[in-house]
């Protein structure tokens, strides 16, 4: 994900002035003739369904290649550099396709997964910056633990000003008599526990009658509140409790909104991140949300970051198959061809080529000769049949997402659609004539609620669903999906997070309108590259171009690419 973060901040003034200047002819779709079928040639039936599947799809036959490979699901970075990436560039510049090929499907017999590498020197300062701060906040948290007891029993003479350090702010005989192990081992536990204490605390200083020692024992509760949540935190006390000795909160919401600009720069800044850039992300967590917020990004930054991020599916990392290894390996990089980084560098001549990836796989050879078939021979009438949508999961804000996919579906198109937004998934046998599915939350266990039409797509949300791709007993949602009659699906071969997926009102608006095949979709919608999800299916099906269901002129602007 190289030179990877969290939030990429879209240009969206750019987007909107470019997005009504397009005319509303959609850009041509994915031909044969720019795709190229890389087969294991150490597997027959890489090989043989590397043959039928260009065969059916008129691909010319310099548009097949055939490398040595492992036949294992995964391969290490050196052998994938030696044997794949470096093979299949040589191949397209000495059969001059460089210029033709935009789009690379990986066939059964070809490993799925990239195995981790030693993490770049940058990228390890990054993680062990991050890591310092995760250590350091568990360490914070145990201190204020132990700080907060003496609040309203200790009232030493503050020797400060200001809410920080609270080494001016307490007596260091507040540190005496407890351990670090008597505060929880799992962060959240005693963050809550700290937070209830504070709150009592908060009831015995207003009690107490001697006004030197409330207000002592006051600055001490603030600054606490400051530590454990930052400015915001500290706002947030002052403005619902008004303690004594309180500072002006026009004056605290002042610097919020300018360490609020501060992080808007620093996300939005296209600059690599470097160990300092880091650090500076750390000091503007902790101002605005002290060490709770410090805590959780950091320890999700390290996650990251850390020697297992340097993995992806390997068709994720073919995409910046053109990019000379120069990009960080820890993480995921943002997707070029995701229409709204389209739309930023629509201007950019020096944009480097990224091809769109996947892989026709699945638990068996007869399962992959079944999906091959199968779109193409959907594709002849059209898909037909039901939408079912799953919005029961843990994430609320994501739920949205499901839910607005659903509202799009039924005012938007004459498909038939079910929503759920229970928190069970679908039960077995409940979800007839299913054309399309996208939901969740069973994670690595398929249930069969599902009879699917022949030429179905659509994914699980969930983590590791393609970690057994090519196990035909796993129960994961991939392998079982594919075995169950889906010609298309998405799957993770590590946990990719949630912001990793396609978003579900996005991707499946723009199949809806049969002008644009599987991997432009994908490749359309995908937030990253070089990363840990792979596209399962033919990249040219395109099973709504007989029957589109949905009007490109309600799509969100600037979500179809054009042509001029």
């Amino acid at each position: 994900m190289k030179a990877k973060g969290f939030i990429l901040r879209w240009t969206y003034a750019a987007l909107a002035a470019m997005a009504l200047a397009l005319v509303a002819a959609p850009a041509a779709a994915l031909e044969p003739e720019q795709v190229l079928v890389v087969a294991n040639a150490d597997s027959m039936d890489s090989v043989s369904l590397a043959k039928t599947y260009a065969e059916l799809r008129s691909i010319p036959a310099e548009n097949v290649l055939a490398l040595s490979s492992t036949v294992k699901y995964a391969i290490s970075r050196e052998e994938y550099e030696k044997k794949i990436r470096l093979p299949i560039r040589k191949y397209l510049r000495d059969k001059g396709l460089e210029d033709r090929i935009t789009c690379i499907v990986v066939m059964y017999g070809v490993p799925v997964r990239i195995e981790p590498a030693a993490l770049p020197r940058q990228a390890d300062q990054r993680y062990r910056t991050y890591g310092a701060a995760v250590t350091l906040a568990q360490r914070r948290l145990a201190t204020n633990t132990l700080l907060a007891r003496s609040v309203g029993v200790d009232f030493p003479e503050p020797r400060t000003p200001e809410l920080a350090p609270l080494s001016k702010l307490f007596a260091p005989s507040a540190l005496q008599g407890g351990k670090d192990s008597e505060v929880s081992a799992d962060f959240a536990e005693g963050l809550g526990d700290l937070l209830r204490a504070l709150a009592d605390k908060h009831k015995d200083v207003q009690a107490l009658t001697d006004e030197t020692q409330r207000t002592i024992a006051s600055r001490q509760l603030m600054a606490l509140y400051q530590d454990v949540g930052g400015l915001q935190g500290l706002a947030n006390y002052i403005r619902t409790e008004k303690p004594a000795g309180a500072p002006d909160l026009d004056a605290i919401e002042e610097r919020i909104r300018e360490a609020e600009e501060l992080w808007a720069q620093l996300r939005a800044s296209d600059e690599p991140p470097t160990p300092e850039t880091a650090q500076a992300e750390i000091d503007l967590a902790n101002t605005l949300g002290g060490l709770a917020q410090v805590r959780g990004m950091a320890n999700a930054k390290a996650t990251m970051l850390g020697p297992e991020s340097t993995d992806a599916s390997l068709d994720s990392e073919l995409a910046l198959l053109a990019w000379d290894n120069d990009y960080d390996l820890a993480g995921w990089v943002h997707n070029p061809l995701h229409w709204r980084r389209q739309a930023e560098q629509a201007d950019d001549a020096e944009t480097r080529p990224v091809y769109m990836t996947c892989r026709i796989d699945g638990p068996t050879r007869a399962d992959v000769r079944r999906l091959i078939r199968a779109s193409s021979a959907v594709e002849k009438t059209g898909l037909k049949g039901t939408f079912y949508i799953d919005a029961g999961g843990l994430q609320p804000r994501y739920d949205d997402r499901l839910k607005l996919l659903a509202n799009m579906i039924k005012d938007r198109t004459a498909m038939k659609s079910v929503l759920d937004t229970t928190p069970h998934v679908f039960a077995p046998d409940s979800c007839p004539d299913a054309a399309l599915y996208v939901g969740w939350h069973s994670p690595r266990r398929y249930v069969p609620a599902f009879a699917w039409n022949e030429g179905a797509v659509g994914w699980h949300i969930a983590s590791f669903e393609a970690v057994r791709l090519r196990d035909s007993s796993s129960p994961d949602w991939a392998p079982k999906m594919i075995q169950n009659g889906v010609a298309a699906t998405v799957g993770a071969v590590n946990e990719p997070f949630l912001g990793a997926f396609p978003p579900p009102e996005e991707f499946f608006p723009l199949l809806l309108t049969g002008k644009f095949t599987l991997a432009e979709c994908y490749w359309r919608t995908i937030p990253h590259a070089s990363w840990r999800l792979t596209l399962i299916g033919d990249p040219l099906y395109n099973p709504f171009a007989k029957n589109p269901q949905m009007k490109l002129k309600d799509l969100p602007k600037g979500l179809a690419p054009v042509s001029d």
